[in-house]
């Protein structure tokens, strides 16, 4: 199934569905907005680590006194650095399920735990993975589901593995995440500075963005620089052109181009939208989905191959040999991805990759939206937050409007400070080839909240222990001033 079944497992896609066997079956990896950055950077080692799975009890809702009742919140631990007096370094997992290469021998965190005798830890997020305070995924469960009361998740996580685990009520907490775990340690310092004394946040989505059409202009700067500019303007032009087949009544013409399992309905706006959407998305996180920037070179040098007559042909073959395998064809059914994100029960598999349960979050506080709005990008015009609208609605229910959603995002913002947080002792990482940079923080805050954006690389780069063999020399740099940062933050008054 090549790598359409990698991303339904990774769970990092947009609306991809494919028919791959008889009978047919719509795979929907639903990788709608993002890539799952928490795995990127993060690559097992070949060491084993002692990590062991461990539970620990907190409230349902902490935000409701009448409503005492508790959940077990699953987690990993790493004892084996661990010396007395020694910190707390804590992983937030965001919307990725939990997984030991988070926190194993080839992390930076890993490293930094050797280093000072500290604790690893990586604390799973309420209703992803196997972390489920109620058992399923209904709207009304998912009123659970929200910024405030993980955060909550995490402060008395940090309490009780002071008093129970590490058994020093002084012990000296690090918080830390990519993507939206590196935006909830960041909220998490802002809402909780007495139970965090250093954070960092590694490509972390820091600002709620309603309408995220800089994720796509970002795209295609990297394509640019990375590729060339050939690249995009191939692409430029397969999008336009099969906007202007579709609007002339010449659909079925990409019903064969693209091997679809059946002719796009031109009268449906929101499955046309759709149907772009997959296109657009397949692209822009197939080159993001290892953190490796050489995937553009490889993409694009697929996409200006001589052996194409029309941009066209060249990329719907690059896309068919990605995502179809060789008796199967592409569903792109609106109905079909909606139906499979309405699923509520938490044990199923697309429930488990946290697709539903992230979405819930991007209609109600995040937004990420990726668009077509901007007009620095090659992907036409199609995809606009009218697709988005429509995808909540019919997933959650017709209570969700764009003022909700616009609202959210701003309340988002005003509660937390967007981009310009108001925090001290924790350090910003960002690849300067990530898109998904423009959600984060790029430059100094103050003199104890500053940044890094690393030049030639992706989201995460920083994750991984140093290696002075496969690490650019501008990367182990960065590295080496987290180290050193993060340890004065933990101890200003008596370095380690």
């Amino acid at each position: 199934m090549k790598f359409l079944v990698i991303l339904l497992l990774a769970a990092c896609g947009t609306a991809l569905a494919a028919k791959l066997s008889t009978p047919p079956k719509a795979l929907t990896p639903s990788f709608l907005n993002r890539l799952r950055s928490a795995t990127v950077g993060l690559k097992p080692s070949q060491r084993n680590a002692n990590i062991t799975e461990e539970f620990f009890t907190t409230e349902v809702d902490h935000f409701n006194n009448q409503d005492l009742t508790t959940w077990s919140n699953r987690y990993l631990a790493l004892m084996d650095h661990f010396v007395e007096g020694g910190p707390m370094l804590i992983f937030l997992t965001g919307d990725a399920p939990l997984d030991p290469s988070m926190i194993d021998d080839g992390t930076l965190i890993n490293e930094m735990a050797r280093d000072l005798g500290g604790a690893v830890f990586a604390l799973e997020t309420r209703f992803y993975g196997k972390s489920q305070p109620v058992g399923d995924l209904t709207v009304e469960s998912l009123r659970l589901l929200n910024t405030d009361q993980i955060l909550a998740d995490v402060a008395d996580f940090v309490v009780h593995l002071r008093r129970t685990v590490i058994n020093n009520p002084f012990a000296h907490p690090l918080v830390t995440g990519t993507g939206l775990g590196g935006g909830l340690a960041t909220w998490f310092r802002v809402r909780y500075p007495h139970l965090v004394d250093a954070t960092w946040s590694s490509s972390g989505y820091i600002q709620a963005v309603f309408d995220f059409q800089e994720f796509s202009l970002g795209w295609a700067e990297t394509a640019i620089t990375v590729g060339s500019n050939e690249c995009y303007n191939r692409i430029f032009i397969a999008f336009h052109v099969a906007q202007n087949l579709i609007d002339a009544g010449f659909g079925e013409v990409l019903y064969e181009k693209f091997n679809l399992c059946s002719p796009i309905d031109s009268e449906d706006r929101m499955a046309v939208a759709y149907f772009f959407s997959v296109l657009m998305t397949s692209i822009e996180l197939y080159t993001l989905r290892n953190g490796n920037i050489d995937e553009f070179k490889t993409v694009c040098d697929d996409i200006t191959n001589n052996d194409f007559t029309t941009s066209l042909d060249a990329f719907a073959n690059w896309f068919n040999q990605q995502f179809v395998s060789d008796a199967g064809c592409i569903i792109v059914s609106f109905d079909q991805f909606i139906e499979t994100l309405k699923e509520t029960s938490a044990s199923t598999e697309i429930s488990m990759t946290g697709e539903r349960q992230f979405l819930y979050q991007q209609c109600t506080e995040y937004g990420w939206f990726i668009t077509t709005d901007s007009d620095l990008q090659p992907f036409g015009e199609r995809v606009t937050m009218e697709l988005y609208l429509e995808m909540c609605r019919r997933v959650f229910g017709d209570w969700i409007s764009l003022e909700l959603m616009f609202q959210s995002t701003t309340r988002m913002n005003e509660r937390f400070g967007g981009d310009r947080p108001n925090v001290m002792q924790i350090h910003f990482t960002n690849g300067a080839f990530d898109p998904w940079r423009y959600l984060s923080v790029v430059s100094d805050l103050n003199a104890y909240a500053l940044a890094d954006v690393i030049p030639g690389e992706l989201a995460g780069a920083d994750l991984g222990s140093i290696s002075e063999e496969n690490d650019s020399t501008e990367l182990v740099e960065v590295k080496r001033r987290l180290k050193e940062l993060l340890e004065s933050y933990l101890f200003p008054f008596n370095p380690r």
